[in-house]
């Protein structure tokens, strides 16, 4: 009888060791949507760099300053994000006088660090640093 209550005892010390080493011990971070990633400072790292702000409010503005133009001095745009195909609008309001001008972005790489996207309408890719 006591080798069965010893028996017993072992083999309940040994599925208890079992069932606490499977434990996941993984947590599971929530990631953030394009709309959350975007909002920030972007620029590029051009000597003279070219800047993109993103409020949260889906305002925002940019500047080159190889064209000597300064933050004060930016064009400002209204954006909306399609999170499901990955892109992004841009309703650029340019204040030399042409108007509004929708650009349309395809997303390509966007998480804390890093801002790429091809604009369709100026076939061009741009590549941006967040700036703390």
């Amino acid at each position: 009888m006591k080798k069965i209550a010893l028996l017993l005892t072992i083999s309940a010390i040994l599925v208890s060791l079992t069932m606490v080493s499977c434990k996941k011990d993984k947590k599971e971070t929530p990631t953030k949507s394009y709309s959350e990633l975007i909002v920030g400072r972007w620029k590029t790292d051009a000597a003279e760099p070219y800047f993109e702000v993103y409020n949260a409010n889906g305002s925002g503005k940019m500047w080159d300053t190889a064209d000597d133009v300064q933050e004060d001095e930016a064009d400002t745009f209204d954006w909306t994000m399609d999170e499901g195909h990955k892109q992004f609008t841009q309703i650029v309001h340019f204040q030399g006088g042409q108007g509004d001008v929708p650009q349309m972005c395809n997303i390509i790489t966007l998480n804390e660090t890093t801002l790429k996207y091809n604009n369709d309408a100026l076939k061009r890719e741009v590549t941006l640093t967040r700036v703390q």
